[in-house]
């Protein structure tokens, strides 16, 4: 008994190339179909960066979030990162982090870079006296490091020119870390409540 012939029909040399062509043409446009913002970010990613030993960083202590808070950009350990803790007056810690990519770190040091830090030293205290927050801030590069601290309920020129940027890359699309109300504000608006 002959059995039935199940093969497809031979396809021609010519439609075979067809299909091979229209498939790498396929896999080649998808990532432009991912849009601009996709592709552009892949390449911001790929790109070749040079860590030297960057790293910059401020602690407050005393601030209205916390105990202390602090944020930290560095590139040595884990590649380009952003740290960020808070410590409440209760003692309690959080922290996280995040990676970054090489352009988002780079953008962030320029603006660093751009308020002079290594011939920075600390400034002058501010109105409020020892209830202001004291900052502290440590950077350093390949080449240069300072460490200085400003005592002010907010920095002033070129202080701010650190504490800013590090602020906006530390809260990009993320939420505040811990609880921003304290316990004591807490227990006053359960006795309202209670009333």
């Amino acid at each position: 008994m002959r059995r039935p012939d199940f093969a497809s029909p031979p396809v021609a040399p010519a439609r075979i190339a067809r299909r091979v062509v229209a498939s790498i043409l396929a896999l080649g446009l998808a990532p432009a179909a991912c849009g601009g913002g996709q592709r552009e970010r892949i390449e911001r990613e790929a790109q070749r960066f040079d860590c030297r030993g960057r790293r910059a960083s401020y602690t407050a202590t005393h601030h209205l979030a916390g105990d202390e808070i602090g944020v930290q950009i560095d590139c040595a350990d884990a590649g380009p990162r952003i740290k960020r803790w808070r410590t409440d007056r209760a003692g309690t810690h959080q922290e996280d982090a995040r990676s970054m990519t090489p352009g988002e770190f780079d953008r962030i040091w320029r603006e660093i870079d751009g308020t002079g830090w290594p011939n920075l030293h600390d400034c002058s205290n501010g109105t409020g006296g020892k209830h202001e927050p004291t900052y502290v801030f440590a950077i350093q590069d390949d080449q240069n490091q300072a460490s200085f601290q400003c005592q002010s309920q907010s920095m002033p020129y070129p202080y701010n020119g650190i504490a800013d940027p590090l602020d906006l890359a530390a809260q990009q699309g993320r939420r505040q870390l811990g609880d921003d109300e304290p316990a004591e504000m807490k227990a006053l608006d359960h006795k309202d409540k209670q009333r």
